[in-house]
């Protein structure tokens, strides 16, 4: 680790008062991600709970009509809304349908109204329950993104506190260099590396008129100067004049003298000396590292839209998922068109699950269409 010195008095020590920072925008933060996440369960929550339950036992409506249906789409993020009247049983009902799901098809969307065999009252529309799991999956993603992050905010604000009540027990303090990365609006943001080869990234504020101390390293690299209290693990960045750590005046003008004189004969020794440059050559294990993180998403997300295809997209002439379907191994292709097959083998067959006359099912003598 670089080091940087400065003479402190080898006593127990106290820091000024909260030397940590909140996250930015703690409170507005939270409110906004929480507020975004209460508001995604009310609006796709209960929809979500009825279809699952209509999905155990479904049953398919003859009298229905629907009004008003329409879909947008943003960046494959679609949004469906229908009313829809429907009779069973001689009792009529009235439903209003939101669904989101993800999808970058153009193509229309033809629907059944389907209700719970046991319970009329619970009805959707047939899109509903085909993209049952890519809605469920696009709600747990925003949950994790909106919860998560104001659950995460909330931890980092709760650490960052209890390292301030720490920070106000006195200790003996040792010194640390730490990388400064960002100074906006009073605000310092700094990384140490005291917990092995993570950054651990922490933030501070300084008052007006005060600065963060930085020194050169022993090869000529400027740090910021920090101190660790023995019972606190985040290291607290020191402003140019001491005044974070409480000192008498005499020990502050002492200390810092001594941290001058040592950082201008540094200085010189380096301008005579200069260290040689490190050559970098290429991390040949960062790159294929890299290289095959990429080729494992590039196959989880060919995999992935390959089963959508095959398994739930509505439409079965979608051009992308033929031709990752055409060119899948034999095995998986004619498993891949027995499931087109089970839900699209009234209409013509897309191209790879076609016969010999490029019109009809290949698969249509082994597979059984699931009504």
């Amino acid at each position: 680790m670089s080091q940087v010195t400065l003479p402190l008095p080898n006593r127990s020590l106290t820091i000024a008062r909260r030397p940590f920072s909140m996250p930015a925008a703690f409170l507005f933060t939270v409110v906004m991600l929480t507020g975004l996440a209460v508001g995604l369960v009310w609006w796709q929550g209960p929809g979500l709970w009825r279809d699952w339950q209509i999905n155990q036992d479904p049953r398919t409506v003859e009298d229905w009509d629907l009004r008003d249906g329409e879909c947008s789409s943003r960046r494959g993020l679609t949004d469906c809304e229908a009313d829809i009247t429907y009779r069973v049983d001689g009792q009529s009902y009235e439903k209003h349908i939101s669904l989101a799901f993800l999808d970058f098809s153009s193509s229309d969307y033809m629907v059944d109204v389907v209700i719970a065999r046991d319970d009329p009252e619970l009805a959707t529309l047939s899109l509903g329950l085909d993209m049952l799991w890519n809605r469920l999956g696009v709600f747990a993603v925003f949950m994790l993104l909106f919860a998560g992050g104001a659950i995460a905010t909330i931890i980092t604000a709760s650490k960052a506190a209890g390292a301030n009540r720490a920070a106000a027990t006195p200790g003996r303090l040792t010194v640390v260099p730490v990388d400064v990365v960002e100074v906006k609006n009073g605000v310092v943001s700094y990384v140490d590396h005291l917990k092995g080869r993570s950054k651990r990234t922490t933030r501070t504020h300084f008052a007006k008129g005060q600065a963060p101390l930085i020194g050169l390293d022993e090869v000529g690299k400027p740090v910021g100067v920090a101190v660790k209290l023995e019972h606190v693990a985040i290291p607290v960045l020191l402003d140019r004049n001491l005044e974070r750590v409480e000192l008498t005046d005499i020990e502050r003008e002492q200390a810092l003298a001594a941290f001058d004189a040592e950082q201008e004969q540094r200085g010189a020794r380096l301008a005579a000396n200069p260290p040689p440059k490190a050559k970098r050559g290429p991390n040949i294990v960062r790159g294929l590292l890299a290289g095959g993180a990429v080729l494992v998403l590039a196959v989880v997300a060919f995999l992935g839209f390959w089963l959508y295809y095959v398994t739930v997209a509505p439409d079965a002439f979608d051009a992308v998922g033929i031709e990752i379907n055409n060119i899948m191994p034999e095995p998986l292709n004619t498993w891949g068109c027995e499931q087109l097959y089970a839900r699209f083998g009234d209409g013509n067959a897309p191209y790879g699950c076609t016969a010999d006359d490029y019109v009809s099912w290949k698969v249509a003598k082994t597979a059984s269409k699931v009504k």
